[in-house]
């Protein structure tokens, strides 16, 4: 069934800049494709630092594979500290499921600073096992 409420695109983007203005965190945008080599995962994440993201991959309950994004933000203002004394706290942006036949070994991951978006791509493979592993973030 199709919704007959129509919203404009810049009502959105105001709603998302009101939900920002005392303090308010942007939602992220995220947009899966399934090509025919992997899964590819775009992430909008508006007023994040790519420095400040994290990203792991993490064997979880009941057998299922994740992919964690996160990034760090500063619990106070401190500005005459350096930044290994500053206090960070951690903020989920989102947890992805891995499908069954991805190759968690080779899961990569790069930050466009041209279009300003993460592009997370999973390979199709064969992987079983325990495992924990932080994945590196590059620029293009």
């Amino acid at each position: 069934m199709e919704s007959k409420l129509k919203i404009p695109q810049e009502m959105l983007m105001n709603i998302d800049f009101i939900n920002t203005v005392n303090g308010g965190m942007s939602e992220p945008a995220i947009k899966l494709d399934r090509g025919s080599e992997g899964f590819e995962v775009v992430v909008k994440i508006p007023g994040i630092d790519v420095e400040d993201l994290q990203l792991e991959v993490v064997k979880g309950k009941r057998n299922t594979n994740n992919l964690k994004l996160f990034h760090l933000l500063p619990i106070f203002s401190q500005q005459n500290l350096s930044e290994e004394e500053q206090w960070k706290t951690i903020r989920f942006i989102n947890t992805f499921v891995i499908p069954d036949g991805v190759d968690i070994e080779h899961i990569s991951a790069k930050y466009d600073d041209a279009l300003r978006h993460l592009v997370l791509f999973l390979p199709y493979g064969n992987e079983q096992g325990d495992f924990h592993r932080k994945v590196d973030i590059e620029r293009w």
